[in-house]
């Protein structure tokens, strides 16, 4: 959830864009698209408590809305802005303190000072955000020095910065700091609150937030009790020494000196989850693994070329390899018949050498058309009957009647299948008696018998059917496989993403690029060969010489390896930005594999410096960001790390400082919202958690500020 202390829904002064107007309809619909769940309402000069009441109404308690004035004020000739914000209980109240102030005068020409803004509206017990240095026009350092002495709560007063890294900058040196959109668009509001401060721990009010600020160890731990927690027993150390642990379905840091047993902890607490069947381990950064990890050698990879339409051609293959001559018949047998003078009494008799065999391709091709018929009603029955989807959209009513019709249907289908399976059976076997006699006639009687057939249909359909399976194959290997992309991980902001890029294509008789890979084990030689092979026959499919291919065909090297086109595949497969190739550095094998860890859906993650080989824009920008996405999600995230971005930025639930004394090791746990770290072994043993943050963690006084975002209070 975000916050925005600083917004403008109207247009007051002469300097004022007229994209600040808004209608409050408009302004609910806004704020509905963002992640915002605290806002407040600040023109110039000016509060609408209408306007204010017509906003609460439509935002119906999703998102709080609390009353506010952006106010001119001038102290020792210095001009600059205060905002005064107050809880929605009191609006009314603030309204009539408001107009009382303002007036007889105008938004443009309005201006007061610190005294009279604390007389009138320290009642009320607001907060007040104050434009601080770069903010324009801003505060100046004794205008604010007079409000924290004159409110009876100083920490609720606020320095005002124009983005989080200023915020950063100015808590790490002690100034309670927060920034707000100070919206000038709202059509660009979406966009803009992306980069609002987020709430880490759950606001349910203006009175709770303060509360908040003034670092309230009641309403801290209140807080934190509602997140989900497990306490943790662990014996992490090779003394027996149990460690009892808090730990939240959130951002867990253990942070120390090195030496001091981190990791033990983290191997302790994978142990311990995997004891009780959760998938737990510790992620170590091994940028050397990149190549393994995403199998850039290819060992696993696969391709389902049905899936591009593509056919893998078995049966064309194993055609083409098994094919043969079909005989015609020569004019010399029909010469001996017809010359021939039958002297063989019974031979006469025997009428069945003469009848001619029946064409049985008609039968098959009916076969085959209803035998296809019933396979579909098949699939789609099973499809009806099995489907999820199905019962999504049909009544039960419907369902069952469209059951019975299908079923129907692939009963008759069947009929006719075995119908015509008995008519081409039959032809056939007659076909097999009259061959079979023939034979036996002119075996017995040495008369010979009338021919069958000139055999040229038979010859012509085998070279044809030979056509066909060669272009089949050759359709198939010349076709085009699309790139195939998968997104590895972002390198930061100027390099942009890391893809791994998959090239897959047929061996077509010419490709010679040493780049690609055989997909199989068939020798990329083999491969070759084999293509140029087929192209022969085709080529020489009409020619006297079509068998002597066939012959080359399975003579090739592997030949009865390659029972589909998925032997003939070739791949490369490397790294890329942008479509170029491109071989990350150790770090960047760090930061992509770290992203990976994160970006697997696990219910733990167990990460130990992760920081290792990484930038620190590349922490923040990245990385974080992941972590915070993780939490958000309720998902447990344990970290060691020595990294202020990882261990203050992320605002951990839980922090876990581990240090070595004069004592021994000891151990403490608090968190950022209540600034303490507590030795569990003594309570009373109490440690500053910025001051120790700061001067252990790496980058410490600078990452510490971003705790801005959050309740501005340092």
């Amino acid at each position: 959830m975000k916050i925005d202390l600083h917004t403008h829904t109207k247009k007051c002064k002469s300097g004022d864009a007229p994209t600040r107007e808004i209608t409050p309809n408009y302004f609910c619909e806004i704020l509905a698209s963002t992640e915002v769940g605290i806002i407040a309402i600040t023109n110039h000069n000016v509060f609408d408590l209408a306007q204010f009441r017509e906003i609460e109404d439509g935002l119906k308690g999703g998102v709080q809305v609390w009353p506010g004035i952006e106010l001119d004020v001038i102290e020792q000739g210095s001009r600059g802005h205060l905002l005064v914000i107050v809880s929605p209980t009191k609006a009314a109240t603030f309204s009539d303190v408001v107009e009382k102030l303002t007036l007889n005068s105008t938004p443009g020409n309005f201006t007061t000072t610190i005294g009279s803004i604390l007389q009138s509206f320290e009642p009320l017990k607001p907060l007040y955000v104050a434009h601080y240095k770069q903010k324009i026009p801003n505060i100046s350092d004794v205008a604010l020095e007079a409000l924290i002495a004159g409110t009876a709560n100083p920490s609720r007063v606020i320095k005002e910065v124009t983005n989080s890294i200023s915020a950063g900058i100015y808590i790490s040196h002690g100034h309670a700091s927060i920034y707000g959109s100070d919206i000038h668009d709202w059509s660009a509001y979406e966009n803009e609150s992306v980069n609002l401060p987020d709430l880490r721990l759950p606001v349910e009010s203006f009175e709770h937030f303060c509360l908040l600020l003034e670092k309230d160890p009641t309403t801290i731990n209140t807080a934190l009790d509602k997140k989900v927690a497990e306490d943790l027993v662990l014996t992490p150390f090779e003394d027996d020494t149990r460690l009892g642990l808090r730990v939240f379905n959130d951002i867990n840091v253990i942070f120390g000196p090195k030496g001091t047993g981190k990791s033990c902890i983290l191997s302790a607490i994978a142990k311990h989850y995997s004891e009780v069947g959760i998938d737990a381990s510790v992620y170590t950064s091994a940028s050397d693994r990149l190549d393994a990890i995403f199998d850039t050698k290819g060992r696993d990879i696969s391709l389902n070329l049905s899936s591009y339409g593509i056919n893998y051609c078995k049966d064309e293959i194993e055609t083409l390899r098994r094919t043969s001559e079909a005989d015609i018949t020569s004019v010399g047998k029909y010469v001996n018949y017809f010359r021939s003078q039958t002297a063989n009494k019974n031979a006469k008799k025997i009428k069945i050498k003469n009848i001619d065999t029946e064409d049985e391709s008609p039968s098959r091709r009916q076969f085959g058309v209803f035998n296809e018929g019933s396979k579909k009603a098949a699939e789609f029955l099973e499809f009806l009957t099995g489907h999820p989807s199905v019962q999504k959209v049909m009544t039960s009513e419907e369902l069952e009647k469209l059951i019975g019709s299908v079923t129907d249907l692939f009963r008759r289908l069947g009929e006719e299948r075995w119908k015509s399976f008995s008519s081409w059976k039959e032809i056939y076997l007659l076909n097999a008696a009259i061959e079979k006699f023939r034979t036996e006639v002119e075996r017995k009687t040495g008369d010979p018998a009338k021919p069958t057939t000139p055999g040229f249909r038979d010859y012509a359909l085998n070279r044809a059917r030979i056509a066909a399976n060669a272009t089949e194959v050759l359709k198939c290997v010349d076709s085009l496989i699309p790139i195939q992309s998968e997104s590895v991980g972002s390198l930061g902001r100027n390099k942009g993403n890391l893809e791994l890029v998959t090239e897959f294509t047929f061996q077509n008789g010419s490709i010679t690029d040493s780049e690609l890979n055989k997909l199989k084990g068939v020798k990329k030689g083999s491969q070759k060969q084999f293509v140029k092979t087929v192209r022969e026959i085709l080529r020489h499919v009409y020619k006297d010489d079509l068998f002597q291919y066939v012959a080359e065909l399975n003579s090739v090297e592997d030949v009865e390896h390659i029972e589909t086109v998925y032997e003939l595949l070739l791949f490369k497969r490397y790294f890329a930005i942008n479509g170029n190739h491109y071989a990350p550095s150790s770090g960047e094998a760090s930061m992509v594999m770290l992203q990976k860890e994160l970006e697997t859906e696990k219910d733990i993650y167990i990460l130990d410096e992760p920081e290792r080989s990484l930038g620190n824009e590349y922490i923040n920008d990245v990385i974080v960001p992941l972590l915070k996405e993780r939490a958000r999600a309720g998902k447990k995230v344990f970290i060691s790390t020595h990294d202020a971005n990882i261990a203050v930025r992320t605002l951990p639930y839980s922090s876990i400082y581990r240090c070595h004394g004069p004592g021994g090791y000891s151990t403490y746990i608090g968190n950022p919202f209540s600034n303490n770290l507590v030795n569990p072994e003594d309570r009373d043993d109490i440690l500053d958690w910025k001051k120790v943050s700061m001067k252990t963690l790496e980058g410490g006084e600078e990452a510490f500020g971003e705790r801005g975002k959050i309740y501005g209070n340092n």
